[in-house]
């Protein structure tokens, strides 16, 4: 499995991999620290092709615009914020910026090789800690049925809202007024138990099937509120 590190500490890099290589001989992990060498890790592996990305998360990243460059290098291929401490905030803003979830600097080496398969296969990965906090109803199936219970439309809308689009912008995708669109977030807020946005994006990302919760390839990187 082919695995690129966008990290700034080499040395992170080159533990996490060896860590890696110690589970699976078929590990291989490229390291790179700005766009020049992603650039450079996708000509040396044309025809090869990267399976997931990791991506150190913070203001720097946020800066070079990494939720633009890996789609414009890599296409649809998953990535994973590497984050210092999980948590709601964490794992909301790495779905609204188009990644796949978040696996944490201090996580062991089954939780990194878990986080990347996972999202190499289809699936949002997010630290199981997490999974249940805040959220009795998570261990009962309460969320499940909860979901089952959403029309269509607000499941749409749902999954809009989990790509970061902006509520004008779902009424483009949708086609409806901005009225109809309130009326929905309104409605499935209360049917989901949650007060916000960002809330609902999260939710999402716990429950539904990789499949059907991430955006498509070429809606995958969204910015919270752009029209």
């Amino acid at each position: 499995m082919n695995v690129l590190m966008i990290d700034s500490l080499p040395l992170f890099v080159a533990g996490v991999a060896d860590a890696l290589l110690k589970l699976d001989k078929n590990w291989k992990v490229w390291p790179a620290e700005n766009p020049e060498d992603v650039y450079r890790v996708h000509r040396e592996l044309l025809g090869e092709g990267i399976d997931a990305v990791t991506l150190e998360w913070d203001d720097e990243a946020a800066r070079v615009g990494w939720p633009k460059v890996l789609p414009e290098v890599f296409g649809a291929v998953p990535w994973l914020f590497v984050v210092r401490t999980g948590g709601r905030h964490a794992i909301a803003d790495a779905l609204l910026a188009g990644a796949a979830g978040v696996v944490e600097r201090h996580a062991t080496a089954d939780e990194f090789a878990q986080a990347l398969k996972q999202v190499a296969s289809g699936a949002i990965y997010v630290p199981s800690r997490y999974c249940d906090d805040g959220e009795p109803s998570s261990r009962t199936g309460g969320g499940e049925r909860r979901l089952d219970r959403l029309t269509p439309r607000q499941l749409e809308v749902l999954r809009l809202l989990a790509e970061g689009k902006s509520n004008k912008q779902i009424c483009r995708a949708l086609n409806v007024a901005e009225g109809t669109i309130k009326n929905h977030l309104y409605a499935l807020f209360r049917q989901i138990g949650v007060s916000n946005r960002t809330e609902a994006a999260l939710w999402l990302a716990r429950r539904v099937p990789a499949e059907s919760a991430r955006p498509a390839p070429q809606q995958r990187v969204a910015w919270v509120g752009a029209d």
